[in-house]
């Protein structure tokens, strides 16, 4: 291999020097000191492409002018030696899909515990990443390019990363070109400075090359992947015995039908991030945004760990949220939303929106390496098919969301059919295929078995179909929901609905009108609807119900409270929780949450005698200072109707203890607890001087307080 006059290896096969074409591609043999400085021009050169994280198709970072390093917001991805039995994991864990019990045994049987990919590429020569779209497969070899490119100087990894999609182009211009040859042209087209065929050459025979093949799934002709697939085995068997190694990634899609045999190539499936992952991305991400926008400091840090704890609250306290928040692509939109002022996860339903128009589109354009846009998808009429899919899937198989191929066909056929296609049956399959291949949305979960990747999706979907049957009138809506009040696995789906009539499509008013007619037939337990339909307008405010439809919930759910009757105590005290996120009214936020009424909340006790202490005789238990038991004569004096609420104690706080306000968070109606004698004492005083300065104090507490000098 060191005779100038034999082969020289490259990137992926052999160089036949008496090959004319390869000609184009040999340029001048270079002295080890070019060498080495073109060396360090490849790897500045890999430095500048890769150093930031590419945000291009994801829907939203166009307004946000911020250049993020990806060393500082990547995370490290996990993934198991196996192949799936479908096309993606069974998200036993935190994909939100409940597995059958038949199947779970079978599934902790069969897979291995989870490693790092860094590990598993440590001690293999060759690995295939498999994995979901946006997984992360891409990003990852962009980090470890970089990373390799920044550290290693001379002595290194040489790192090549290429695309498989612009091998398969050029290999269906020029049939015979070998895949060193189109690695050649591949940096050459980027600059004519760096002289490849020499620097590879001399990685590979010093075993030093790690050679990192990206987007199997991207070759689109099944002949062609094949091809692919037989000139990578052949490099790989060529140069794994130096030392060299091998990184190839691709969906599991496509995979299956190329999967290469009677090899040493392992196979590794990506696994979604889990809460140390994400919260490790979140920490990451608001400390990198800060650090671009801001600069070092401690302005910088502060505002960092307002938004981590922020994002990470948007996380936790919707499980829809947290299930996509599991995938690297996913959790990076929701990042990026939430900076761009989305409120979350309460305006959730506008980020599903978003999430489902990127992998339908935008990001199916940007993704990779500057390969070719596939083939995109129309989106709208994307969805008016999905839609009624999934609501269709939803209410086959609620909560988990899988059906049979032949079942998913026979469906896709009938809405063909509908539409008036000649040939609905052709339309159906090349349908599935185009989702499975171009979004990763609706894939096959094995044993004929198809379902959503995430059943978030397969929840804002089905919400889409319901206000899809809104365009006439609402009552096909009202009537679908008013089914499913009180079924858990319908819950999500019928918050969003209200959410994507009155955010997504902007008809306020349609929305609200669904609301109240909900409310109005009582359907399920009394008291139930008037709960979800409250959490819906808390989601869709402000700007998705009318403010007439959010003062109607809240009397409501103030009439729900109070029926001790008819609603069961979980439900009442459901509908006052509701209530405190949509702001209770029953409160006054322009006089420290004191309670809506004449006397803020007071009320005046006569004059009179009363018992107090305890007696031996009928308490055994009573201390000494407690005896004897004696009568005692109090004045007129005035108690709160109610204890003090988390509100009232928080407006002190703000003033008097603002280090101590995260102590005291809570549901702002509920009573404040654990508050000290010293803080009781000084909410008292605070109170005092503050109602007796008050403009607006009721004259009969104006009198007591002011003349008199009561206290609080």
């Amino acid at each position: 291999m060191n005779d100038p006059s034999g082969p020289v290896i490259i990137a992926d096969h052999v160089i036949i020097d008496s090959d004319p074409y390869s000609k184009h591609f040999e340029g001048t043999a270079h002295s080890r000191p070019d060498l080495q400085k073109a060396r360090k021009r490849y790897l500045d050169y890999l430095t500048e492409r890769y150093q930031y994280l590419e945000l291009k198709g994801m829907g939203v970072s166009d307004r946000v002018p911020l250049r993020l390093r990806l060393q500082d917001v990547y995370v490290p991805l996990f993934a198991r030696m196996e192949l799936p039995r479908g096309e993606t994991w069974e998200r036993v864990k935190v994909g939100g899909r409940h597995v059958p019990e038949e199947d779970r045994a079978a599934l902790g049987e069969r897979l291995s515990e989870p490693m790092p990919v860094l590990e598993l590429l440590e001690k293999q020569r060759g690995l295939i990443i498999l994995g979901d779209p946006g997984a992360g497969k891409t990003t990852f070899l962009k980090w470890l390019t970089l990373q390799l490119a920044q550290t290693n100087g001379n002595n290194g990894r040489f790192p090549v990363l290429v695309p498989l999609s612009s091998y398969a182009d050029m290999l269906s211009e020029k049939a015979k070109i070998r895949l060193d040859q189109f690695i050649c042209n591949y940096f050459q087209q980027i600059s004519e400075d760096i002289p490849m065929k020499d620097l590879l050459n001399q990685a590979l025979q010093s075993g030093k090359a790690l050679v990192m093949l990206d987007g199997l799934d991207e070759v689109r002709d099944v002949n062609l992947r094949t091809t692919v697939v037989d000139h990578v085995l052949e490099f790989y068997d060529l140069h794994k015995k130096q030392g060299n190694k091998f990184l190839l990634t691709s969906r599991i899609i496509g995979y299956r039908d190329v999967r290469p045999t009677g090899t040493d190539l392992q196979e590794c499936t990506l696994e979604d991030f889990n809460d140390e992952q994400i919260e490790t991305f979140i920490e990451n991400w608001t400390a990198a945004v800060e650090k671009a926008a801001r600069g070092e400091g401690r302005v910088a840090s502060q505002e960092a760990e307002r938004e981590r704890k922020e994002l990470m609250e948007a996380v936790e306290k919707n499980p829809g949220v947290r299930r996509l928040a599991a995938n690297p692509l996913l959790l990076t939109i929701l990042a990026l939303m939430k900076r761009q002022g989305v409120r979350l996860p309460e305006r959730r339903v506008e980020l599903y929106n978003k999430y489902v128009e990127t992998l339908l589109s935008s990001w199916n354009r940007a993704r990779g390496l500057g390969r070719p846009p596939s083939r995109d998808l129309d989106v709208v009429e994307t969805v008016r098919l999905l839609a009624p899919l999934a609501l269709w899937m939803h209410e086959e198989s609620p909560g988990v969301g899988l059906v049979k191929q032949a079942q998913l066909l026979d469906q896709l056929i009938q809405l063909y059919k509908k539409r008036g296609e000649e040939n609905p049956e052709a339309r159906s399959r090349q349908f599935l295929t185009d989702i499975r291949e171009f979004s990763g949305l609706l894939l096959e979960r094995g044993a004929g078995q198809y379902g959503f990747i995430h059943l978030t999706f397969e929840e804002y979907l089905a919400a889409v179909g319901i206000a899809q049957n809104a365009q006439e009138s609402i009552q096909p809506v009202v009537h679908t929901l008013a089914k499913h009040i009180g079924d858990d696995n319908w819950r999500e789906v019928s918050l969003l609905t209200i959410g994507y009539l009155g955010i997504v499509q902007q008809r306020d008013r349609a929305a609200s009108a669904v609301v109240k007619e909900l409310i109005k037939k009582r359907p399920g337990k009394p008291g139930e609807a008037a709960v979800l339909m409250g959490d819906a307008v808390y989601d869709a405010w402000p700007g998705g119900v009318t403010q007439e439809c959010r003062d109607y919930v809240a009397k409501e759910l103030q009439r729900v409270m109070r029926d001790s009757n008819a609603v069961e105590p979980y439900l009442r005290v459901a509908a006052g929780n509701t209530l405190a996120r949509l702001g209770d009214p029953r409160f006054r936020d322009d006089a420290w949450f004191l309670p809506k009424d004449e006397l803020l909340g007071f009320i005046r006790i006569p004059a009179g005698k009363f018992k107090m202490g305890s007696d031996k005789k009928t308490d055994s238990e009573a201390w000494d200072d407690e005896l004897p038991m004696h009568e005692l004569e109090l004045d007129t004096y005035y108690i709160a109707r109610w204890p003090v609420t988390v509100a009232q104690f928080r407006a002190f706080l703000k003033e008097h203890k603002p280090e101590n306000l995260e102590t005291y968070k809570g549901i702002e109606n509920h009573p404040v607890a654990i508050v000290s004698w010293y803080l009781a004492l000084k909410y008292c005083e605070w109170l005092t001087q503050k109602l007796r300065d008050w403009p607006g104090l009721p004259a009969e507490l104006a009198e007591l307080i002011r003349e008199k000098g009561w206290i609080v």
